[in-house]
């Protein structure tokens, strides 16, 4: 129902039949507004999930109202001004809190029944915002830019779900103190949904740059984040702890937006405590240039139905994707050049643990995704790990997609299957150079299955 009026609504508005001169997109705590006599787009995508008005996307489940007048919003704004911070409440806010030290806020919110929206805005080279609380937010990004030099510069402790939106047009930044017993540069101990138009810009000195407990997504509005560099992870979600079923809750989901990632430690993206990758739309940009770390990392299964992730790999015995159960890939597109010694641009990795909290995994399906790697890496000397393009520990099935891999190094291999490689359509098109001449190799009691597809070694 929801779906239906929205379309009609919009129809109206956008075919201009109707007096008013302006409507208003209402999301929460937030309204975008568009001019009638200037709109020349509307369209949904293909499950009416999402809409498309003049190149903004929007989530038809976030939208709560389009009305004819722009609305306001009562909000707890806090600005920062260099080593002093201010903390304005409407008198709406009920429950809310807050002590200021210099530039570090503190705010307590004892609301269990009201969402309430912070602003954040201004700047600080010794700042931080800790929260606390046990209900559901909203925070706007309005041109913030903190440096802690105590702990994390933005730390959220509610335990639900958070709305961080990048106003459009702003550039946000935070960083945290070189040493201290915060997991992140921008924390939250909750459900972390970030979206909006703007830039965010988070480094992590201490360990992470964003971490969510459960789970962290990237919607389909979200602009550009980029992580400059974390001495462990760039984005993180985990509950801390592994659990004895599976933990479904913790997820890394993207939608949307630009990710640009560099100068991590870790991962660059870790699903942990078997969590799970969920990428259907958006732009991965990662450069994995850590000794054994990750692009991409699932504890347990990788999903990717669209999206595009870009994967430069030059850390030794590193992996651009890497799953700790299964791996899905039905759509969008991987790139990557893969050089580091021993490294790897894709790996299912079949868990060594036999508990009953790990399942047996190590299966890659190819269903649709679109691969093109390049292989030139060498072997890594210290455990003689082979460079690879598509490292399989148990079965491989291909049925659809188009799977390209170039090999530059005689000591590489193109693709390694382990045990089965099961091929009904789709195309694996695997070429050598340089003297390579390790294209497909399966494990010894593996069997090449190929019953339909196109395959060419050349």
């Amino acid at each position: 129902m929801k779906k239906t009026i929205l379309s009609a609504l919009l129809m109206l508005v956008a075919f201009n039949m109707t007096a008013q001169e302006s409507f208003y997109i209402c999301e929460k705590f937030d309204s975008d507004g568009f001019k009638i006599a200037d709109l020349h787009e509307f369209q949904f995508n293909d499950d009416k999930t999402e809409f498309t008005i003049d190149g903004e996307t929007y989530e038809v489940a976030d939208i709560d109202s389009i009305v004819f007048t722009k609305p306001s919003f009562p909000a707890v704004t806090i600005t920062w001004n260099g080593t002093s911070a201010t903390v304005d409440i409407d008198p709406s806010i009920k429950g809310v809190t807050y002590t200021v030290n210099g530039a570090h806020v503190n705010i307590v919110s004892k609301t269990t029944t009201d969402e309430y929206l912070y602003v954040l805005q201004g700047s600080s080279t010794n700042g931080s915002l800790t929260l606390t609380g046990s209900y559901k937010l909203t925070m706007h990004l309005n041109g913030v830019n903190l440096i802690s030099q105590k702990g994390a510069a933005l730390d959220i402790e509610c335990g639900k779900r958070v709305e961080l939106k990048m106003m459009k047009d702003t550039e946000n930044t935070f960083a945290d103190a070189s040493s201290g017993a915060q997991k992140a540069a921008l924390y939250c101990k909750g459900h972390l949904e970030i979206k909006g138009k703007g830039t965010l810009n988070v480094t992590g000195n201490t360990k992470h740059a964003i971490c969510a407990k459960e789970y962290l997504m990237l919607k389909s509005s979200t602009g550009t984040i980029n992580i400059l560099g974390a001495k462990s992870d760039g984005m993180h979600c985990g509950v801390g702890s592994k659990l004895a079923a599976d933990a479904e809750d913790v997820q890394f989901i993207m939608k949307g937006g630009t990710v640009n990632m560099s100068n991590c430690q870790g991962d660059c993206i870790d699903s942990d405590d078997y969590g799970i990758i969920n990428i259907s739309g958006g732009t991965l940009n990662l450069e994995v240039n850590q000794t054994d770390g990750a692009g991409v990392k699932a504890d347990s299964v990788i999903y990717m139905t669209g999206g595009d992730i870009n994967l430069n790999v030059t850390g030794n015995i590193s992996q651009g994707l890497k799953c700790g159960w299964d791996a899905y890939f039905d759509g969008g597109t991987i790139t990557g050049n893969i050089s580091g010694q021993g490294a790897k641009g894709i790996k299912a990795n079949k868990a060594s643990k036999t508990t009953s909290t790990v399942k047996n995994g190590g299966d890659a399906h190819f269903r649709g995704t679109e691969i093109n790697l390049t292989v030139s890496g060498d072997i890594y000397t210290t455990d003689l790990s082979k460079c690879m393009g598509i490292r399989v520990d148990k079965d491989m099935y291909i049925s659809g997609g188009d799977i390209h891999v170039t090999v530059q190094n005689a000591n590489a291999y193109g693709v390694n299957v382990i045990s089965n490689l099961n091929q009904s359509d789709g195309n694996l098109h695997i070429t050598l150079q340089n003297g390579a001449t390790n294209g497909l190799v399966i494990g010894a009691s593996g069997q090449d299955n190929k019953t339909g597809g196109t395959r060419v070694i050349d």
